[in-house]
């Protein structure tokens, strides 16, 4: 199944769960142990399979479909930080995506394919590999021995511990896995440090890597081991064997043994098998969603450290009747939610200056028909200042977080005009907020004040407010 392979290694721990199934051998003439399972953390198939023909430069990568083990890129686990390296050719890339479109043959990496690696026929390697929990009971009690768990490898010499996946086995990894024995049990069993050995021992017709934990003691066969697992890391999982079916477990072989003395014979054993199957995809499309909300404000309230005199609505801010030299207030309460992973903006923008009967208002000269936007400390549109003086005559606003993670572009007892579209004067932020959102929540507080000489009548204007998400 290999072609000339390049070595690499990856570890991935997903939550997967197999329990050993005893079957009958006739190598087995000795007593089962019980209880006997191995626990794989990620029972996932790792993927070994060959490109087709591809570009120079392109980051979309095409596979082979048939007389592969591996010939549906949704066989590739999605990219995350210890599933991303996959190697093609003799390149290591990084996997950006699967299906795109849906479309199985082909999956998508960060960088462009090499000139070594666009060929057909290009090996195409993302190993899975698991922690092994084995646990089990011994049958008798056996002094001065050991625990060796056997585990089916390739039958190809050479091959069964370069990092590349194997079809018919687990791969040793270039690495030599590690094997953590039990916990020493007082009286019984004084466990020394584990060992790993690739292809080390061969049972009928089939190859087996070794792990073996010696100990000194008489052995105890009530002695339980499903609480004091041993532990084997780093074996890489089997690519789907030749003639794999999509959906059912590749079946491997594995051996419990206990062992005796001296020269370490078999005393019991039993055997299992260990089922590793494809991951299943789970797919799912949360599309662009933003809510962006108008309250009205209780003129009883109290906002941004004023006593509020009017009651709004989510389309009006009615002032009422304004006596001279004296502040008028009212506030509106905003509310952002939305899952733009880049956060939102919410910006305001006034058609022009309060205009008796809506009347255009120059800006600048504000005759007796026009409130002015109220300018006291260097008041701008895009410049906050503190207006604390009713005899400081204009319309301006403030801003106040109720909740949220979100910030506001300045709050009381600093105000701003609004920027002015007449005056082509460009939409200025009020609150942002820079990652997802939910029931975000900010006030804006408005104030005015006149002097006498401002003309008896209606005044008006349209303040506008716009949400924008950041997918």
């Amino acid at each position: 199944m290999k072609q000339k392979k390049a070595s690499l290694i990856l570890t991935t721990l997903f939550v997967g769960l197999f329990a050993g199934l005893p079957f009958a051998t006739s190598s087995i003439k000795s007593s089962n142990l019980t209880l006997v399972s191995d626990t794989l953390s990620n029972p996932r198939l790792s993927f070994y399979g060959l490109t087709a023909a591809n570009v120079l430069g392109s980051s979309l990568v095409t596979i082979q479909t048939s007389s592969v083990p591996s010939g549906d890129s949704t066989q590739l686990a999605s990219p995350s930080s210890l599933t991303k390296d996959v190697l093609i050719g003799g390149t290591v890339y990084i996997l950006d995506g699967v299906a795109p479109n849906a479309d199985t043959s082909k999956f998508s990496i960060t960088t462009g394919l090499a000139a070594g690696d666009i060929a057909s026929g290009k090996a195409v390697v993302a190993t899975q590999s698991s922690i092994h929990t084995i646990k089990f009971k011994p049958a008798s009690a056996v002094p001065n021995g050991s625990f060796r768990v056997l585990i089916q490898a390739t039958d190809n010499t050479g091959t069964s511990a370069d990092g590349i996946p194997d079809g018919d086995g687990f791969d040793f990894s270039t690495t030599t896995p590690t094997v953590t024995c039990p916990t020493d049990v007082s009286s019984y069993y004084d466990f020394v440090a584990g060992t790993a050995s690739a292809q080390a021992v061969t049972v009928g017709s089939l190859k087996y890597h070794s792990f073996e934990c010696r100990y000194s003691g008489p052995g105890n066969p009530s002695e339980d081991f499903n609480a004091n697992p041993m532990v084997i890391t780093r074996l890489i999982n089997p690519a789907p064997r030749s003639g794999h079916t999509v959906g059912t477990s590749d079946p491997y072989k594995m051996i419990v043994q206990n062992l005796g003395t001296s020269t370490y014979p078999v005393v019991d054993q039993t055997a299992t098998q260990i089922g590793v199957i494809e991951g299943v995809r789970v797919t799912a499309t949360v599309p662009p969603q933003i809510t962006f909300t108008i309250a009205g404000v209780a003129d009883s309230a109290t906002e941004c450290s004023l006593n509020l005199d009017v009651t709004t609505t989510a389309t009006s801010v009615p002032f009422g009747e304004l006596t001279i030299d004296t502040f008028r207030t009212a506030a509106q309460t905003f509310t952002v939610s939305t899952n733009a992973y880049n956060g939102w903006v919410v910006t305001a923008q006034q058609n022009d200056n309060l205009g008796m009967d809506a009347i255009a208002c120059p800006d600048g000269s504000f005759p007796t028909n026009c409130i002015a936007d109220v300018s006291v400390g260097g008041i701008t549109y895009g410049s906050e200042g503190a207006w604390a003086t009713a005899t400081d005559y204009g319309f301006g606003y403030t801003l106040e977080k109720n909740a949220g993670n979100g910030a506001v572009a300045f709050s009381a007892p600093n105000y701003k005009q609004f920027a002015d579209l007449a005056n082509l004067e460009p939409a200025q932020s009020i609150f942002s907020d820079d990652a997802v959102g939910s029931s975000e929540s900010y006030n804006v507080c408005y104030k005015v004040a006149i002097g006498a000489t401002q003309a008896a009548g209606d005044y008006e204007n349209i303040v506008s407010y716009t949400a924008t998400a950041t997918f």
